[in-house]
């Protein structure tokens, strides 16, 4: 409680307030940025074209993803595109990850393995190792940074067939340095949990990915990255940091080095969502940690950025300190809504006008993001989506509880990187939105010898 002219206020109370208040400003003003008519994302038939085609190198790190791997490979090798390359990092799987992919008969795949102690020291290492393989001639001895696209793609990445069409030719712009694509969750019908990841990931990239388009303040997430290899060595040999969230400190690192980075709304890459609660909140607990080690950029975002991407940037490292602040508010809510329990159970409340402004600051917002999810998954009806409108607010104070452990973790110097396991899925014969898609996969093309890297066993598979 603060004493000012006379009154008492309670300053968890207003700090609360405050940035609900702001945060409820900013998705305004994303929302309707997000809105704004852009131009139209238009795909190349790499088939006809005649001018530059870049090399596609997918990167995907794998820590025992035997139960996910194979499909995935075989999702990328049924792409149409004619430079295509595919690094698996084994990263020092013991569950025959590594097997698996050798049996891939495709001369396209490579794996590239790291072994302890040297392995298991978290994502950002294992993709800069294979970073410095590819760069140093690994997949093409004559490699061309600028001509070459590094795409991370998580081991139960399911990208859409057409992505390369879409993206790769918003790297004729030379200041592009990267594009991310949508993410949606492909277990979403399965359980509650991962049906509020998909609505939380569309609700990301079609809201605040789409407004900050407009913001020149683009982030680039963990699956779905399409990264320059030239603008990824002005970082030095190892571009991506030891943070718990390196596709976030990516990102920021090349706006710092005035690149410009792109959302694909055209397309998206399918991952498999966690059903799980304590696995949900072991995985958000790291996310949210990643963030508050985001603050170590702070000082350049203000000193070395300006105009719009300055303000954005530094609003996106500093929001999970306004989400602290706001479960100070939830838990007196909940403390003043047991009161009011007790209360009315007595015959001492009623309910007021008050309750229609509560339930419309608290529910209002969502239930307007239930309808433009709605476009994305047209199979729902309305009454469903508003119920998932409902939904979505108590999933949110889900966060609440991550984000203290995060800070807890961080306290203690706990900064470990603690990966998110997979579990078996649903043959992707048997999902219809991606049977659509597919098409037969095309005849491998030659590609030169790769070099050996002292660093990790490298396997090429010849036939």
């Amino acid at each position: 409680m603060v004493s000012f002219r006379g009154e008492i206020y309670d300053i968890v109370l207003l700090v609360s307030v405050a940035a609900i208040v702001l945060s409820l400003a900013y998705l305004a003003m994303l929302l309707v940025l997000s809105r704004v008519k852009k131009p139209k994302w238009r795909p190349r038939n790499y088939d006809s074209w005649t001018g530059t085609t870049p090399e596609i190198v997918f990167v995907m790190p794998c820590l025992n993803e035997a139960t996910v791997v194979g499909a995935s490979l075989q999702r990328l090798l049924a792409m149409d595109y004619p430079r295509l390359s595919i690094v698996v990092i084994d990263d020092g799987s013991d569950d025959g990850t590594g097997d698996i992919v050798k049996q891939v008969a495709d001369p396209r795949v490579h794996l590239f393995q790291r072994t302890l102690p040297n392995a298991r020291k978290g994502k950002g290492k294992a993709l800069n190792d294979a970073f410095q393989f590819i760069y140093d001639g690994g997949i093409n001895p004559h490699i061309d940074p600028e001509n070459t696209i590094l795409v991370v793609v998580d081991a139960d990445g399911r990208m859409d067939r057409r992505s390369l069409d879409y993206v790769i030719p918003a790297f004729d712009d030379p200041m592009l340095a990267g594009v991310q694509i949508g993410v949606r969750i492909n277990n979403r019908v399965s359980n509650m949990l991962a049906r509020m990841q998909d609505l939380e990931f569309v609700l990301y990239t079609e809201v605040f990915q789409r407004g900050r388009v407009k913001l020149n303040s683009v982030g680039l997430g963990g699956n779905g990255q399409f990264v320059r290899l030239s603008a990824l060595r002005l970082l030095g040999r190892d571009p991506w940091s030891d943070s718990l969230t390196e596709d976030l400190d990516l990102g920021i690192r090349l706006h710092l080095l005035g690149f410009r980075l792109d959302y694909c709304p055209e397309v998206a890459v399918h991952q498999q969502g966690l059903e799980d609660l304590g696995r949900w909140i072991r995985q958000r607990t790291r996310w949210f940690q990643g963030y508050l080690q985001g603050w170590n950029q702070v000082a350049n975002i203000l000193v070395r950025l300006w105009g719009t991407a300055r303000i954005d940037l530094f609003w996106t490292i500093a929001s999970p300190i306004l989400l602290l602040c706001v479960t100070f508010f939830t838990a007196s809510f909940l403390v003043w809504l047991v009161a009011f329990g007790i209360g009315f159970a007595r015959g001492t409340a009623h309910f007021g006008w008050q309750f229609l402004v509560i339930y419309l600051l608290a529910f209002g917002p969502t239930l307007v993001l239930s309808f433009l999810y709605r476009k994305n998954e047209p199979q729902l009806g309305i009454v469903k989506a508003l119920l998932l409108g409902h939904a979505y607010v108590f999933y949110a104070q889900l966060w609440g509880i991550a984000g203290w452990k995060a800070v807890w973790n961080q306290l203690r110097g706990r900064t470990g990187w603690a990966k998110t396991e997979r579990v078996a899925e649903v043959p992707e014969a048997e999902t219809p939105e991606l049977e659509a898609e597919r098409q037969p996969a095309l005849e491998p093309g030659p590609i030169p010898q790769p070099l050996p890297d002292a660093r990790a066993t490298h396997l090429h598979k010849e036939h």
